[in-house]
C-alpha cells in the first residue's frame, strides 16, 4: 500500500519522536530568557547520537597514555559539579594534533592531544573546560540552531575542519548535524557569556581564575602569530580576541585570584605527550608522504615515529595502508592487528582490515569487520564492502539493497554502485551523469534508483525535503519512495504525484517535521518507478 505525500507526514510523525518547540525559554546560567524553538530533549539526543561518531572521524580517543584522560576527566567533573544545569556530563581526549576543543548539546565535550601539550597548568586546562561546560549549559548549540545558523538543507557530507589526521575524510553515511555544531562559529556574545561564567565554575571549583586570563593572552599571542594549527581548530570556532583578554581580567579582578593552578602536577600528568611530540610530527610527515605516492619515505618516517611512541595504533595502521598499498596483505593485516590490539574502538583499522581479508578472500572476516566499522561509524567504504560481500556470498538482495542506497551519491562509491547495478564487472566505475536513452525499460525497471537519485535533509521551512533528480534523457513518472529509519529492512511507502523531467531536479516538501535524531536515522530509497514512453 501506498500514501500521498500529505499522509505521510502523519505516519512518520505517528511512527517516531517529534521535534519539541519550546518558544523562549530561560538560560539557568545566565537568568535571561533565550529565543528557543528545539527543547532539551533535543540537546540530550544530539549529544547523545553523535559524540561517539564525531570523536571517531577526529582519529578517535586517545589511549596511548590512559592517565591523560583520566585527569581530563577529573578535572571536567569537578567542574561540571559547578553547572547550573544538570546534564549527562562526559570528557574524553581526542587523538589529535590539531589544538582544539569542542562541546556537543547535552554536555558532551572533547578536547584534542594537540591543545593539552600547548597549555601550562591545571588551572588552564579547568579554563577551557569550563568553557565548554557554559557552552552546553547555556544552550548554544540549540540557540544557533533557532537562529538557522546550523540549518541543514540536503545531507552534508561530514568532514570536520582541521581533521589533520584524515579519518575525518571519507564520506560519511547520514545527515552530520553535529559536525556543523562543534565547526560552528560562535559569536562575540557567546565567546564571551562562557569565558565569564566558566572563570565563575572555575572559581567556585577552586582553581585560580588567572589561568582564564593567561589562556586567553597566549591564544591572541598565537592567533597574532597565525598559527596554522590554531587557525584551523580552536580558533575557527572560538576566536580569541583583545577584548576577550580584558573581559577575563575584570572577572578576574571582580572574583578575586588565589586558588588552584597545578602547574606542577600538570607537567607530570602530561610529560609522555610532551616527550611524544616528535612522534606525532614524524606521523604527520609520513601521512603526507605516503599521500604524494613516496611509500619509502613514509615507512621510514612511521618506523621513526613508533620507536618514540609505540603505543599508539595510528602509527601501525599508516604501515598497514603501506603495505596494502603494494599488496602486502599478511603484512598489512599483521599491523591492523597491531593497532587494533592498541585501540579496539577505531572504526578505520577495522575498515581497513576488512579490505585485506576482502582482497584475501576471508569473506566471513570480511564481514565482521565492515560490520564493526559500520557500528563504529557508518561510511560508504564500510557499506560498499558490506555490498561486495553479499554479493560474493550470493545475496543478490541484500547486495542490490546496499548498492541502491549508496548510488543516489556523486561520490566515487556512487558510481562503482551504479555499475555495479548495471551489471558491469569493469575495472573502472562509470563518471557519474546523465544516462542515455539507450537504457532498457527493463534495467530501469529493475533498479530505478540508479537514475532516479534522492536526497533528503531540511527544506527551508524546516520541514523534511526530499530532491529527486533524473540522471536520465526521458521523464519519470509514478515515483514510489520508501522511508526507513535505523537499521529497518522495510518502511513506509509513498507515492509522489506528478513526474520529473529528463535531466532535472525537483525538490518536494513532504509536510513532514523531524527531529535531528530522526533525520539523522532515515533513509530513503526510490522503490519503483516508471520511464514514460516505455
Amino acid at each position: 500500500m501506498t500514501l500521498s505525500t500529505k499522509s505521510m507526514a502523519s505516519v512518520l510523525i505517528a511512527t517516531s519522536l517529534t521535534l519539541s518547540i519550546a518558544g523562549c525559554a530561560k538560560n539557568a546560567v545566565t537568568g535571561e530568557n533565550n529565543f528557543l524553538l528545539v527543547g532539551t530533549d533535543w540537546d540530550l539526543g544530539i549529544g547523545r547520537q553523535q559524540y561517539a561518531p564525531l570523536r571517531q572521524m577526529q582519529g578517535g580517543d586517545y589511549t596511548a597514555d590512559p592517565d591523560v584522560e583520566a585527569y581530563v576527566r577529573e578535572v571536567g567533573i569537578k567542574l561540571a559539579k559547578q553547572s547550573d544545569v544538570a546534564l549527562p556530563y562526559e570528557f574524553n581526549v581526542i587523538n589529535s594534533s590539531v589544538p582544539n576543543a569542542w562541546a556537543l548539546p547535552g554536555g558532551k565535550i572533547s578536547i584534542n592531544r594537540g591543545l593539552l601539550t600547548k597549555m601550562n597548568s591545571e588551572a588552564e586546562l579547568a579554563a577551557v573546560l569550563g568553557h565548554e561546560i557554559i557552552h552546553a549549559a547555556s544552550r548554544h548549540g540549540a540557540r544557533g540552531q533557532s537562529k538557522g545558523i546550523v540549518a541543514q538543507v540536503g545531507v552534508v557530507a561530514a568532514t570536520v575542519a582541521g581533521s589533520k589526521e584524515g579519518y575525518g575524510q571519507l564520506a560519511q553515511l547520514g545527515a552530520t548535524i553535529g559536525a556543523q555544531l562543534i565547526t560552528t562559529k560562535y559569536g562575540r556574545d557567546a565567546e564571551l557569556e562562557s569565558d565569564l561564567y566558566g572563570m565563575e565554575y572555575m572559581k567556585r571549583a577552586g582553581y585560580d581564575v588567572q589561568g582564564a586570563v593567561d589562556l586567553q593572552r597566549t591564544f591572541v599571542a598565537l592567533s597574532e602569530g597565525r598559527q596554522q594549527d590554531f587557525l584551523s581548530g580552536l580558533f575557527s570556532s572560538h576566536p580569541p580576541s583583545q577584548s576577550r583578554v580584558s573581559a577575563n581580567i575584570a572577572t578576574a579582578q571582580r572574583l578575586g585570584t588565589g586558588g588552584t593552578v597545578g602547574k606542577d602536577r600538570y607537567a607530570r600528568v602530561m610529560s609522555r605527550l610532551r616527550k611524544t611530540e616528535p612522534a606525532y610530527e614524524k606521523f604527520e610527515e609520513a601521512q603526507k608522504a605516503f599521500a604524494e605516492g613516496n611509500s619509502a619515505q613514509a615507512k621510514t618516517l612511521v618506523d621513526q615515529a613508533i620507536r618514540i611512541e609505540p603505543r599508539d595504533g595510528h602509527f601501525y595502521s599508516l604501515l598497514g595502508d603501506i603495505a596494502g598499498k603494494n599488496k602486502q596483505w599478511k603484512t598489512a593485516k599483521r599491523n591492523y592487528d597491531k593497532a587494533i590490539s592498541m585501540n579496539d574502538d577505531l572504526f578505520y583499522y577495522y575498515l581497513q582490515r576488512g579490505k585485506v581479508f576482502q582482497q584475501t578472500n576471508n569473506i566471513n572476516a570480511a564481514k565482521a569487520d565492515y560490520e564493526k566499522s559500520m557500528q563504529l561509524l557508518p561510511t560508504e567504504d564500510a557499506q560498499l564492502g558490506l555490498a561486495d560481500v553479499a554479493r560474493v556470498s550470493g545475496d543478490t538482495a541484500t547486495a542490490n539493497r546496499l548498492y541502491t542506497a549508496l548510488a543516489q551519491g556523486d561520490s566515487e562509491a556512487a558510481a562503482y554502485a551504479r555499475q555495479q547495478l548495471g551489471g558491469s564487472n569493469a575495472g573502472s566505475a562509470p563518471v557519474a551523469g546523465t544516462s542515455t536513452a539507450s537504457v532498457s525499460a527493463a534495467e530501469f525497471n529493475r533498479t530505478p534508483g540508479k537514475f532516479l537519485r534522492v536526497r533528503h535533509g531540511r527544506g527551508p521551512d524546516g520541514d523534511l525535503a526530499v530532491e529527486l533528480s533524473n540522471t536520465t534523457s526521458f521523464t519519470i513518472d509514478n515515483i514510489v519512495l520508501e522511508y526507513r529509519f535505523g537499521n529497518a529492512t522495510s518502511g513506509q511507502q509513498s507515492r509522489i504525484g506528478g513526474s520529473v523531467a529528463a535531466g532535472r531536479k525537483r525538490l518536494i516538501n513532504t509536510g513532514t517535521r523531524l527531529s535531528e535524531s530522526q533525520l539523522n536515522r532515515l533513509t530513503v530509497y526510490v522503490r519503483s518507478a516508471r520511464r514514460v514512453g516505455s
